[in-house]
């Protein structure tokens, strides 16, 4: 059924007052969280080939940043591929290719783990940049990339894996 998705369950407290996100001393409520979601989700819609998978990789910490990015590919119907940030070089690079990412979402901390890398094709973004906020902020309204159903992919998410090579482990809406 659409009403179990995840973007039916996030468009449930679109006006939520209740807090949604605590990192440190600050709190989100559910609607600051998700109106910063939807403006992430329609910058990445927008600048996305409509010709591709929409597919975002997220190389963060465990960060409100990426809380933000889950309910962006939430809301927006989009999958997001969970990087392994422990992966270096080539190995990091093919989970990339792998997953078809178009974006990299990223930050200070964890874009070093990028530089040289053959990623043609896939646009990194650094959440730390100046750039980042102007993109978010040219977005327009949010638009979904598509309204999903129970059976859509939400996340891709690689784990560490007992071979060194990472599993991709699908995560439904």
């Amino acid at each position: 059924m659409a009403d179990d998705t995840m973007q039916a369950f996030l468009r449930r407290r679109l006006s939520d007052p209740n807090v949604a996100v605590k990192h440190l001393d600050l709190r989100w409520s559910w609607s600051q969280h998700l109106d910063q979601a939807a403006a992430r989700a329609a910058a990445l819609i927008g600048a996305a080939d409509p010709q591709r998978p929409m597919h975002v990789g997220a190389l963060l910490g465990n960060t409100p940043e990426m809380v933000n990015q889950m309910a962006a590919a939430g809301l927006g119907g989009y999958v997001l591929c969970g990087l392994n940030n422990t992966r270096r070089g080539e190995a990091l690079a093919a989970d990339v290719r792998r997953a078809d990412c178009q974006f990299v979402v990223t930050d200070a901390e964890h874009r070093p783990l990028l530089d040289g890398l053959n990623l043609e094709g896939t646009h990194i973004l650094d959440t730390s940049a100046p750039q980042w906020a102007e993109f978010i902020c040219a977005a327009g309204e949010l638009v979904p990339y598509r309204e999903v159903s129970a059976t859509d992919a939400f996340m891709m998410i690689f784990t560490s894996g007992t071979s060194g090579n990472p599993r991709r482990f699908r995560c439904h809406t």
